[in-house]
């Protein structure tokens, strides 16, 4: 026997299955599949120090990584550690190659649209860089100048929203690209954050280069697929747990060499928790 489906028909059983997605996922929660598995997939970045990067002997190390390795250790699970770019960030966690993301997610609302943000865990700012006789002091000022970004950061989305006329934006693959181009001087700024003074000074002790403009002020929390309340509780109690230990603060100080900076317990339009 056959049948025909009307078009109303069709539109009532596509609107049933979407009411039914929350329930479904909420029967697949990760944190069940990783206590099985006995490991946590996270995902972090390989280039991008003093957050995440490979050592001299081809190990990851890092401030995400130091706190990804704590998250193993209150789960009770091992962790693997994977390696990506900036780019490759929310495609690797949407598609279930890593269960978890700690690779310097800055948390905001077009972000949170896509994956579950965990309370943060870190902060920076989002930053201009130049030589320091260079006059900038506002955004305006790089008009007619060379900025290099990288890919998909969230400064590449700041600097492409805030540059004037005339100013030509260059990006690059990683981070470190990004940094080299400075110092060789192929670009006139760079938009990074905080974190990347760092690494020039180590590059180029005697260099001349400095903050010079605050866009704006960026928490990190660890990224998932939405939906995953169970894990997402957890984490959320890990983070609590290493700030009050005094652990999260150490990691802070080992990386970034100051105290770990007040966290946010909200930000607008981006839920700590699963809706």
């Amino acid at each position: 026997m056959t049948f025909k489906l009307n078009r109303r028909a069709v539109v009532g059983i596509g609107a049933a299955l979407l009411a039914l997605a929350p329930v479904l996922s909420a029967h697949a929660d990760a944190l069940d599949d990783i206590k099985k598995r006995g490991t946590i997939r996270v995902g972090v970045l390989s280039e991008l120090p003093p957050w995440g990067f490979i050592d001299a002997s081809g190990k990851n190390v890092g401030y995400d990584v130091d706190v990804a390795e704590l998250i193993g250790k209150k789960l009770g699970v091992k962790v693997e550690l994977v390696s990506m770019n900036v780019a490759a960030r929310i495609a690797q966690v949407m598609t279930g190659k890593v269960d978890v993301l700690a690779a310097t997610m800055g948390m905001y609302p077009d972000r949170a649209k896509v994956v579950q943000f965990t309370k943060p865990y870190a902060a920076l700012s989002i930053i201009v860089i130049a030589k320091k006789g260079d006059n900038i002091t506002k955004l305006e000022d790089l008009a007619g100048r060379k900025i290099g970004v990288t890919r998909a950061a969230a400064q590449d989305t700041a600097i492409t929203q805030a540059a004037p006329a005339g100013a030509t934006i260059q990006r690059f693959d990683d981070d470190a690209a990004v940094v080299q181009a400075l110092l060789a001087g192929q670009v006139d700024v760079i938009g990074g954050n905080n974190t990347y003074l760092l690494n020039i000074k180590k590059a180029m002790p005697d260099s001349s280069f400095e903050q010079k403009v605050v866009i704006n002020r960026q928490y990190m929390g660890v990224a998932m697929r939405p939906g995953q309340k169970d894990l997402n509780t957890r984490l959320n109690q890990i983070i609590d747990e290493i700030k009050a230990s005094g652990e999260l603060n150490a990691i802070s100080k080992k990386w970034t060499l100051q105290d770990l900076p007040e966290l946010v317990t909200e930000l607008p339009g981006v839920p700590f928790t699963v809706q």
